[in-house]
């Protein structure tokens, strides 16, 4: 038994085959373009300076001095209330945001007058000094409350504390169970408790729970703070590394400008510091 198809037939199968191949095309191209915009995309976090590494000035002077820098505001700030409240005006003023505050994780919740002038997209960065069912508790009640104001927490790992590395602040992440706290990498901390060559992994393993990052020049064997913490143009830890794996990672959140005890002119420092940095973001792309 033979078939024999007519010329509508076959005109409608033409047609059929040419709107699927249209269709292949289109999603072909779009999905090109979805990956090579994903690899395209340019990496520019916000980028902050930590609090400790200012000259002293008025709130006012402050944020003009860093706006006129290009940085994006001011990070990790002592102390909290009223005087949190007037840095975050004067900040306002120059369209820069003060991103954090400092504190330190007791057995008392920290009440949310003390940090309600960082709501609708600031930081708490809590440190550990000790843990204890208690310190656990207050923690997670900090949390609530940073969440009804819209202020993420992030525990600070920091040498010589009870939360002294990224795996111990995953620890406490995971019993307080809470989505609105996370934890900071601080790569001055990172080299003093940590290895170096586990940076990737360590990282990768926080990415779930990564909503900061704080870096600063430093030397891949440093064993004090003079040689783990300087400007950014100086030290011999690759910059590079650290942030390249924070690209790749896709991460999306600030990075803040570590200036703990940092010898010379403070000025002079965040102004090397900030090109150090633009000169980092234009060699990654």
């Amino acid at each position: 038994m033979t078939f024999s198809i007519n010329h509508q037939e076959k005109y409608s199968l033409r047609r059929t085959s040419i709107g699927c191949k249209k269709i292949i095309l289109c999603g072909c191209f779009f999905l090109h373009s979805l990956y090579s915009l994903r690899a395209d995309e340019v990496f520019q976090p916000e980028f902050y300076a930590f609090y400790n590494g200012m000259p002293e000035m008025s709130y006012d002077d402050e944020a003009k001095f860093l706006k006129e820098l290009g940085y994006d505001g001011i990070s990790q700030i002592y102390g909290a209330g009223e005087p949190l409240e007037q840095r975050v005006i004067a900040y306002q003023k120059q369209d820069l945001t003060v991103m954090s505050v400092y504190l330190e994780a007791t057995e008392n919740a920290i009440e949310a007058g003390m940090v309600k002038a960082l709501r609708d997209g600031g930081m708490i960065e809590l440190t550990v000094a000790k843990i204890s069912p208690e310190v656990l508790d207050s923690i997670r009640q900090t949390t609530e409350m940073a969440s009804r104001l819209k202020i993420r927490v992030v525990l600070y790992p920091h040498f010589g504390n009870a939360v002294a590395t990224m795996s111990q602040a995953i620890e406490v992440i995971e019993k307080v169970n809470h989505p609105n706290l996370g934890v900071m990498f601080n790569l001055c901390h990172f080299l003093k408790s940590e290895k170096a060559e586990d940076l990737e992994s360590v990282l990768l393993h926080a990415k779930p729970h990564l909503f900061s990052v704080s870096i600063n020049g430093a030397d891949g064997d440093g064993k004090n703070w003079d040689t783990l913490i300087q400007p950014l143009d100086k030290g011999s830890f690759p910059q590079q590394r650290l942030l390249g794996v924070l690209k790749k990672m896709q991460y999306k959140g600030p990075v803040c400008l570590q200036c703990f005890a940092v010898k010379g002119d403070k000025k002079s420092n965040l102004k090397k510091s900030i090109d150090a940095w633009e000169k980092l973001l234009k060699e990654l792309d």
